[in-house]
């Protein structure tokens, strides 16, 4: 009954005050079946408000803190790096479903690993392409020596529909690409099977280049699950 009451495909503040109102509801109630029963139902509102904040929906989140800078240069490529972090306290006070209502602080300290910035990425527009390619590699602190890649070619907007997942490849460029403005949630749901060459060459400020390609590679120098913020810097 409570799962019927929630329309999650279409998420909105309206569906945000109904979760509230029925939580100090079941809260109240001292049930222990429905506390149990409405925590799925909380679990799947939380994965919403993620999607719809990552859309950049100006109902949920703030707008976003990037400064617009000149177009870059085809076949050039930009390079970034970052040291990892170590949570000093607050570590998760931050992540949602509890940032949402309590908000979080967390302190953390940036550190190199073995003098190194383990954290990178690179991009690059190039004429005589199409579509988007993205790669997330992991390689060996030590010597740098690639341990696992991920490729995926992003060429209509169904390509990116399942951005929200963590468990897709590439997942965390897809949701980049989705915050910073590409493609709405509300198109990639609507129109998927359309190509996204029109969205990119607008997207990298290129209308006039058609045969306009994109890539997208991120590094890690640590290991998967390390607590030390690949994700989240990256991201």
């Amino acid at each position: 009954k409570l799962s019927s009451d929630i329309n999650m495909e279409s998420f909105d503040l309206s569906t945000l005050e109904l979760i509230v109102s029925v939580r100090k509801k079941v809260l109240i109630s001292y049930n222990a079946q429905s506390i149990f029963c409405f925590c799925e139902v909380l679990e799947t509102a939380s994965s919403a408000m993620t999607k719809r904040c990552i859309s950049a929906n100006k109902d949920f989140c703030l707008v976003h803190s990037y400064s617009d800078s000149k177009p870059t240069i085809l076949g050039e490529t930009v390079l970034v790096s970052a040291p990892a972090r170590i949570d000093l306290a607050g570590g998760w006070s931050d992540t949602p479903p509890l940032s949402y209502e309590f908000g979080g602080a967390v302190a953390n300290l940036a550190v190199l690993v073995n003098s190194k910035r383990p954290l990178r990425a690179k991009c690059r527009l190039i004429k005589g392409g199409q579509g988007i390619l993205l790669r997330t590699e992991s390689k060996s602190p030590i010597d740098e020596q690639l341990l696992e890649s991920t490729e995926v070619k992003i060429s209509t907007l169904n390509d990116l529909a399942d951005f929200h997942n963590p468990h897709s490849d590439c997942a965390l460029l897809k949701s980049a690409l989705v915050y910073l403005g590409l493609v709405s949630i509300d198109s990639i749901s609507q129109d998927g099977s359309h190509c996204i060459q029109s969205y990119l060459k607008k997207f990298c400020r290129r209308e006039n280049v058609d045969d306009l390609g994109l890539e997208i590679i991120s590094c890690s120098l640590l290991p998967t699950g390390s607590g030390m913020g690949g994700s989240s810097i990256l991201g």
